[in-house]
């Protein structure tokens, strides 16, 4: 389903700040009841600020509220500019986007926002059916096990993403190997390169978070919020200085949109990625650790619960750690397949295909980079 984009552009900073409550109200959904506030500071407009209600729909609020809000974002009017201007390529996490806004209070509550405000292009969306079609037809669904490559050639791995397949590459390794690598190893080689932004005032280097996540191994917790996960870096952009050492093993690196990073130590009992899917091939390479894939093929979508609101990866509503099917039934009838990823492996997923990422060791690192065709 296309939401459709927005414009780019406004000419006035009060039509931005319309534009984006137009993004937070026509993106909203809450199939599991969500309710609470969020408070939405502009700095430089005390006056455009609005309170949202999550209810049974987004209800907007206007101006500075009396109420206690349960979350408040303030962000800057040019980061709601930013918004709109680089939306087919928004991503919270961009230290660019996320470094300029400060929240505090129910993180989940921020997230949910932020999520409201994203829309899939176009090709985007062509992408995900074309996906689903191919998959339907190849009989995806009923994949039992997934092909496990020795030293691929680019021709093979080509013909793989060209089927829609995913497959497993093994033989083929960075160097030092990745069995090498450990949390101290990456502090000695890397202690000041940042690695995770926060928000506009936590900005954290591999020294500092690698010591936060041996905190955490120490005295572990189940609090997962997504996009907030405190011994995890989700997602982050991959240091340049890291480059060198994880950079791709096929291809060229202009092939490839930035990589991203996920170091940390979350419990392994629920998952480190939620369900989603992504509009273009993943090469994941894990380097620490294991992780199990559950995989779902493109043309299961309908059972799946998929979020109208996203752009450069959908989650999905349907959780399958912890099934509602009362709330969600269609997806008694999904299938899966899952696979581990052991140190030194590459899994290469083609476009459109669902999957949930579980850590089964702590801590655990993997470096992921998207085709970018």
């Amino acid at each position: 389903m296309n939401t459709s984009y927005p414009q780019s552009s406004f000419s006035t900073d009060a039509a931005a700040i319309d534009g984006f409550i137009d993004l937070v109200c026509s993106g909203f959904e809450n199939p599991e009841g969500i309710t609470g506030t969020v408070q939405v500071d502009i700095p430089e407009y005390p006056e455009g600020g609005f309170l949202v209600h999550f209810a049974g729909k987004a209800g907007i609020e206007r101006g500075k509220s009396s109420l206690n809000a349960d979350t408040t974002v303030t962000i800057p009017i040019a980061t709601v500019h930013r918004i709109f201007a680089e939306f087919e390529t928004l991503d919270w996490r961009d230290p660019e986007i996320i470094g300029t806004i400060r929240f505090a209070g129910n993180l989940a509550l921020a997230n949910h926002l932020a999520k409201c405000c994203l829309r899939p292009s176009d090709q985007t969306v062509a992408r995900f059916n074309r996906a689903g079609r191919l998959h339907a037809r190849k009989g995806y669904r009923e994949l039992a096990v997934l092909e496990k490559l020795h030293q691929p050639t680019q021709r093979q791995i080509l013909e793989a993403m060209d089927e829609g397949r995913p497959v497993i590459i093994a033989g083929l390794e960075p160097e030092p190997p990745c069995r090498d690598w450990t949390l101290e190893r990456l502090v000695e080689r890397y202690a000041d390169a940042v690695v995770r932004v926060r928000s506009a005032n936590q900005r954290q280097t591999m020294a500092e978070f690698v010591a936060e996540l041996q905190a955490f191994m120490a005295r572990p917790h189940d609090e997962i919020i997504e996009g907030f996960v405190k011994p995890y870096t989700e997602g982050a952009a991959l240091p340049e200085e890291m480059w060198p050492d994880f950079g791709p093993l096929f291809f060229e690196r202009e092939d490839f949109i930035p990589p991203q990073l996920w170091l940390g130590a979350v419990p392994t009992h629920v998952p480190t990625s939620s369900l989603h899917r992504d509009p273009l091939t993943g090469f994941l390479l894990q380097v620490i650790g294991r992780k199990r894939l559950d995989l779902y093929s493109a043309d299961q979508a309908e059972l799946l619960y998929p979020m109208k609101a996203y752009n450069n990866y959908q989650p999905c509503w349907f959780k399958p750690e912890k099934p509602d099917y009362a709330t969600y039934p269609k997806a008694k009838d999904a299938e899966y397949l899952s696979i581990t990823l052991n140190p030194g492996e590459l899994l290469v997923q083609p476009a459109g295909w669902f999957h949930q990422v579980h850590a089964i060791d702590s801590p655990n690192m993997s470096v992921s980079y998207f085709w970018r065709y």
